[in-house]
């Protein structure tokens, strides 16, 4: 008696949002050696004030949610302890900030983000840190995909939500307020409670006509791209979220060069910018700062306004979403197999020499055939 042999299953690629996907369309070589071969990422202090921010916000609001502290506003020395705490664990990670004046301004934010940024958002969340994952088809693009590997036809995508609010205009505390100020001047009113996404960036708020290092590869905005990627994420297992809400940490404590560049937008009444009202207090501030001067205190409201960004969820703006991550899953998955069959990784995977902030976080550089100072 013959005994038929299973069929063996193939193994369906897996990418996260974050780690894979964003990166790549950041350059696709610096992943390639810092995924795939696990070459260190130099040591920036961008990356350890991206993480130290966010962690901060993270752990404060859980020791909120368990009933370890009380509801922000906190001292000084609350705060401290706190950051210590999570720069300790960040040096544990192998990252460190060696630059004593980014240390001060890392902590800095996060003081202003915990204790304005806390008593708005922390009562109103409902789940934080949601891994959440979908599965998606590899886009055909003249059987280019069935060629390479023809028993891959789909890939899971996965990522983490940062967190979930729930609002509702009825909802008339001086904790909502301002959220929903923001919500309904971009047109949504949640008559009832809806379930709002929530992305923290440790960044300053972009200029729509700056173009971001991943927008510069990837065509996108890439703010917008990655918060409508997540809502999609968010409903393989929920609903949709009515809007994603990004919140950028650092307009809550702007540093002066970004107050100049606020202040040059201002002089030319750039299109795009979020600026304050010509005849405001805030107006008149930046208008009166200069180089060399102490960076002015904005109004509570026009920095929280700067802060959030509502993107809206709408059909259309989804799909071109859900299309670029499509294709730049594909484009990984082609790299690999080309890798696969050539041997050469230099050939096989993509570059990008068009953004120097990338290039100066790259540790292949020094090989690299594109790098501008090569």
């Amino acid at each position: 008696m013959s005994i038929s042999v299973r069929r063996q299953h193939p193994i369906q690629p897996a990418y996260s949002l974050t780690a894979d996907v964003q990166n790549f369309l950041q350059c696709g070589l610096q992943y390639r050696y810092a995924r795939d071969s696990h070459l260190p990422w130099s040591d920036s202090p961008q990356l350890w004030f991206g993480r130290f921010v966010c962690d901060c916000l993270q752990a404060a609001e859980q020791q909120v949610r368990h009933g370890l502290q009380p509801q922000p506003p906190w001292d000084i020395a609350r705060i401290t302890q706190l950051c210590s705490a999570v720069a300790a664990r960040l040096q544990a990670e192998q990252i460190v900030c060696r630059s004593q004046t980014r240390q001060q301004v890392g902590q800095q934010c996060v003081t202003a983000a915990i204790n304005e940024l806390g008593p708005l958002l922390f009562p109103l969340i409902d789940e934080a840190q949601i891994p959440v994952s979908g599965s998606r088809w590899f886009p055909t693009v003249a059987g280019k995909t069935a060629v390479q590997d023809p028993q891959s036809s789909h890939f899971v995508l996965t990522g983490t939500v940062p967190a979930l609010l729930r609002v509702a205009a009825a909802d008339g505390t001086a904790t909502a307020c301002s959220l929903l100020q923001v919500l309904q001047a971009h047109g949504i009113v949640p008559a009832e409670p809806q379930t709002v996404l929530v992305d923290f960036k440790s960044a300053h708020r972009p200029d729509l006509h700056r173009r971001t290092r991943q927008a510069a590869t990837a065509g996108v905005d890439a703010d917008q791209w990655r918060a409508l990627v997540l809502a999609w994420l968010l409903s393989q297992q929920t609903a949709l979220p009515a809007a994603v809400v990004v919140v950028y940490l650092h307009e809550l404590s702007p540093s002066a060069a970004a107050l100049r560049r606020l202040r040059q937008a201002q002089y030319r009444r750039t299109a795009d910018v979020l600026l304050p009202s010509a005849d405001s207090r805030d107006a008149a501030l930046l208008q009166a700062f200069s180089a060399g001067q102490e960076p002015p205190q904005l109004s509570r409201d026009f920095r929280l306004w700067r802060a959030f960004r509502v993107i809206p969820v709408a059909p259309a703006t989804l799909l071109t979403a859900l299309q670029t991550t499509d294709h730049a899953a594909q484009r990984i998955h082609a790299c690999r197999n080309h890798e696969a069959r050539s041997g050469r990784i230099l050939k096989a995977w993509e570059r990008n020499n068009h953004s120097p902030a990338a290039c100066n976080a790259c540790r292949a550089r020094t090989w690299c055939p594109d790098f501008p100072g090569r």
